[in-house]
């Protein structure tokens, strides 16, 4: 392997968390340390992004820098593997990728892959008859396990992973029982199947493999005893008996079916097949993608004997298999489902059934449970005389048809699972696989498939095909736009290569250009009888009244997700009836779900919902809709601000019998919800200014101002306040628009566009003066000392800062004169008046630790060290630096922290040490540039120079 040593590194997984390179164990860390590990062995030669490590190790439960937890535990444990590597030497055993880290490891040195191969190795051998190497093999696979798997590690993905394969090493014990089954050991195995059944009473499998057990060691009344026991714990966890083919064991036991004295294989074998029904569609030509769910499908057919390629009478019959493939209108469902039909058909030679059950069918109801028994039996070749009227006599026939056999079973379009439950065989041997728009968590004993659109190569792809032509291949920047505009969904794929196709004349780009009109999009994506608005309005109108009217108000916001708390003010309604509705809306597919709390569209269904609520919402509807909305986000933003700045001078006011539910535990937590609202912030403002709501859209952008700042977003902050500016011009607020000035003067000054700066504060210091303001004149003037110094303009910036504490002692304010007090000892430094310099820091100081402001208090302690070095003054300036760190840290100051380590970097170079100036500024310049920091590149100037004189 490539690693720090030449020996290999084995990784155990199942039981406790355990490494070696050779015969040495290593020591993987704290708890979370080995968490991250578990993630990167699991998926070992997998490039793993630092997004998914962060959802791995804390879900929901986001601490304040997650990013800085992630390096600091990848850091822990290359030091572990790697103990002799140079901090910036790549790691060889845990590598960087991009923003991702991948564990290098052979292919089997995960146990996890040991195991599976020998569960492999024994399936095959069951399939060829060899029961004996099977018993072995499944023998070793378990002795692998050391206890539960990744014991003792924390966190979200090691939990789900541990019931994972908890759920896999059960299949595997009952795999094994079947085996030993098979070859009549019946008693060796009733001890554990009573631990089996008492331990996992839910679980069918282990009944009904002690069923026959006890059967075929002549306990026929222990056998009937047992189906007692599962039915009595069925009815009492989940108020149901038993599943069909656990009572349809016990009718066999009953009757003292011969068959269940001699292994199903020789039972099988000895049954001549049915005459075959076939009536599958087409395959799909130029079926793109779903590689992850056909390979799900298959090695989960696999693991029980199926298969194509061998005898079916040489293998044991399977159990019955049922897959319930869901995802939205157009994804492509039935397709998969029609793929996988005709790619298994010759495992299932009994025949090959497709039966449409109209869910989402123009102009017809979906079909009854009865109808669809009536076709289904009249397929197979039951005579109508036959079939019985009643619904449950029907179903009772079909299963009784289906006994023995070995059908596949296309259920497409359902409604749900009520409609699919009687359609379902009651015994082994058959596969059946269900498409619906909504998930069908009713069906029991099912695996669950739901799929998502295409990735974008895929769907480029699709589009080429259905094109016909080169065009798409001639115009890959277009068509990867097109491609983009119709979300990737396969139907709409499909549409707009067709609507290409029968139109030579046109070019990609012509058809992007037709595309890119919201108001038509969907309109274009139409082409004969296929139309994506015709497949989301039947999924539409399959909601309930209220559940159509949120989806088509949700059509409004403005954002990319929401929360359910901003789609109840939308709509207007309670916050936990909303939830129920958009949780509805997802198990429909008519809403996604990226992470627990949070919404969003698919693009071509919010375009979609917004045509239906302007079709069916009234303009004053929509006004007042829009209105509730933002009143939520005045209200929530200020909560948060109040949070991450709270010393501001203005606040939201509150309505009356305003609880404020929607407060934040503390800072970290508004900030967290602020980052995961940040793409929609702008398009709220903007939305705000198009429907006149001008009060709410100034309003929003203005307590931001704490979060963008924190943060560091100058072209978010510059986009919101740019935004906001002509809100407070129309509303009339003077006061509201020159402190939207001054916030464009600040987001300028930091970008290092001094003069444009200076414009927005001069137009705020008129806007204050005009409005008598007088904190706000004096706000705007230390602001604008703070430009006129990066200008040069040193006399100015003294003056303004002089003006700004006068006006500040005036007024009694004490914050402000800090600030004030701050700033003018920075610009008596930068005239050479050092001592008046530092007595005005030290002022600044005293009110900031009398206010408890520790950023402010760690920006003074930094400008504090830079005058002392300027008096060459090195020692006092760096125990001030070090304070400084400390401050900025307990504010959570990121930049300040970056701005005091330069400062440190400065001090070094002065006082001549220059490996501890360098070892400070790449410090320094790592955290810059986490933050797109323009002082990043004086950083890099300054290492560089460090450099070019040895």
């Amino acid at each position: 392997m490539d690693a720090a040593t030449d020996q290999e590194l084995a990784v155990r997984v199942l039981g406790p968390l355990r490494a070696f390179v050779g015969e040495h164990e290593i020591e993987l860390g704290p708890p979370l340390q080995r968490a991250l590990f578990a993630v990167l062995a699991l998926r070992s030669n997998h490039v793993v992004y630092r997004t998914e490590l962060i959802d791995a190790l804390w879900g929901e439960e986001l601490p304040t820098r997650p990013e800085g937890g992630i390096h600091t535990y990848v850091a822990g444990l290359r030091r572990a593997f790697e103990p002799g590597r140079g901090r910036r030497s790549p790691g060889r055993v845990i590598a960087s990728r991009g923003s991702g880290y991948l564990l290098r490891a052979a292919s089997d040195a995960v146990d996890l892959a040991r195991f599976e191969r020998c569960v492999e190795t024994a399936r095959a051998a069951v399939g060829s008859g060899d029961l004996p190497e099977a018993e072995r093999r499944y023998d070793e696979a378990l002795g692998i396990f050391e206890g539960a798997a990744l014991g003792g590690v924390p966190g979200p993905f090691a939990a789900a992973q541990r019931d994972r394969l908890a759920e896999v090493r059960l299949g595997v014990v009952e795999d094994r029982i079947d085996v030993i089954l098979a070859r009549g050991r019946h008693a060796a195995v009733i001890g554990d199947l009573r631990t089996m059944t008492r331990e996992h009473p839910l679980r069918e499998r282990p009944w009904s493999q002690l069923m026959l057990a006890f059967y075929r060691a002549g306990r026929q009344a222990d056998a009937l005893a047992a189906f007692d026991e599962a039915r009595e714990a069925c009815v009492r966890d989940l108020g149901l008996d038993p599943g069909p083919a656990l009572r349809d064991l016990r009718q066999r036991i009953v009757l003292g079916d011969p068959g269940l004295t001699v292994p199903v294989r020789a039972e099988t074998a000895a049954r001549a097949p049915a005459p075959a029904c076939r009536n599958l569609p087409r395959d799909i030509e130029g079926f793109i993608g779903r590689d992850r769910e056909t390979d799900r499908v298959l090695s989960s057919i696999d693991r029980f004997g199926g298969g194509s390629g061998r005898s079916p009478g040489a293998r044991p019959v399977p159990p019955l298999r049922v897959f319930a493939i869901d995802g939205m209108a157009g994804v492509g469902k039935t397709s998969l489902a029609v793929r996988l039909a005709h790619r298994l058909a010759d495992d299932y030679p009994d025949g090959q059934l497709y039966l449409d059950l109209h869910a989402h069918t123009v102009g017809q109801d979906p079909l009854a449970a009865a109808t669809a028994l009536d076709k289904l039996l009249r397929a197979i070749g039951v005579p109508g005389e036959r079939i019985p009227a009643e619904a449950d006599e029907r179903a009772a026939t079909w299963r009784a048809e289906l006994a023995g056999r070995r059908m596949l079973l296309v259920l497409d379009n359902a409604a749900g699972a009520a409609q699919v439950r009687p359609l379902l065989p009651g015994s082994a041997g058959s596969l059946v696989l269900i498409t619906a728009r909504r998930r069908l968590p009713g069906l029991q004993d099912c695996e669950f498939l739901s799929l998502d659109v295409l990735p974008d190569t895929e769907a480029a792809t699709l589009f080429a095909i259905a094109a016909g032509d080169v065009r798409p291949a001639a115009e890959p920047e277009a068509t990867e736009a097109v491609v983009r505009i119709c979300g990737n969904l396969p139907l709409a794929v499909q549409i707009a290569g067709a609507r290409l196709r029968h139109r030579e004349a046109w070019s990609v780009a012509h058809l992007l250009d037709r595309l890119g009109d919201e108001e038509r999009r969907l309109a274009e994506l139409r082409v004969d009888d296929r139309s994506v608005a015709v497949a989301f309005g039947l999924s539409y109108r399959s909601q309930a009244p209220d559940r159509q009217r949120i989806f088509r108000l949700l059509g409004l916001f403005p954002g990319p997700e929401f929360t359910v708390r901003a789609a109840a003010a939308l709509a207007g309604t309670d916050v936990r009836d909303t939830d129920e509705a958009l949780e509805d809306l997802v198990d429909a597919h008519l809403l996604d779900q990226p992470r627990a709390g949070r919404y969003r569209f698919h693009d071509l269904l919010g375009v979609f919902a917004a045509r239906q609520c302007r079709e069916e919402e009234t303009e004053a509807a929509r006004r007042a809709a829009m209105e509730r909305l933002l009143d939520f986000y005045v209200l929530i933003v200020d909560d948060a601000e109040e949070l991450i700045r709270p010393h501001r001078l203005d606040r939201a006011e509150r309505p009356p019998g305003d609880s404020g539910a929607h407060r934040f535990d503390d800072r970290a937590a508004a900030l967290a919800w602020l980052d995961a609202e940040r793409a929609g912030l702008a398009p709220l403002v903007r939305a705000a200014g198009e429907y006149g709501l001008d009060h709410q859209g100034w309003q929003i952008a203005r307590y931001l101002w704490g979060f963008f700042e924190a943060r560091r977003l100058w072209a978010d902050w510059i986009a919101c306040y740019e935004l906001a500016l002509p809100c407070a011009r129309r509303a009339g607020d003077r006061l509201a628009e020159a402190r939207i000035l001054v916030g464009l003067g600040v987001c300028r000054h930091d970008l290092r566009e001094y003069a444009e700066a200076v414009g927005h504060y001069r137009r705020a210091l008129g806007l204050m003066r005009e409005i008598g303001f007088r904190s706000g004149e004096a706000g705007v003037l230390t602001n604008l000392g703070n430009s006129y110094r990066r200008l040069g303009e040193v006399a100015e910036s003294i003056s303004c800062q002089e003006q700004s504490l006068e006006i500040f002692r005036e007024s009694g304010d004490r914050p402000g004169a800090g600030i004030a007090l701050a700033n003018l000892g920075e610009r008596y430094r930068d005239a050479g008046r050092f001592e008046e310099s530092i007595a005005c820091q030290r002022q600044a100081l005293e009110i900031f630790q009398e206010f408890g402001s520790r950023g402010l208090e760690g920006n003074v302690l930094d400008n504090l060290a830079r005058t002392y070095q300027s008096m060459g003054r090195y020692d006092e300036a760096l125990q001030r630096c070090e304070e400084a760190l400390a401050a900025r840290r307990d504010a959570a100051d990121r930049y300040g922290e970056a701005e005091t380590l330069d400062c440190l970097g400065h001090i070094h170079q002065a006082a001549g040490r220059t490996v501890e100036a360098r070892r400070q500024w790449n410090r320094a310049l790592d955290l810059f540039d986490a933050l797109d920091a323009p002082a990043a590149a004086d950083v890099r100037a300054q290492l560089a120079g460090l450099a070019r004189n040895g």
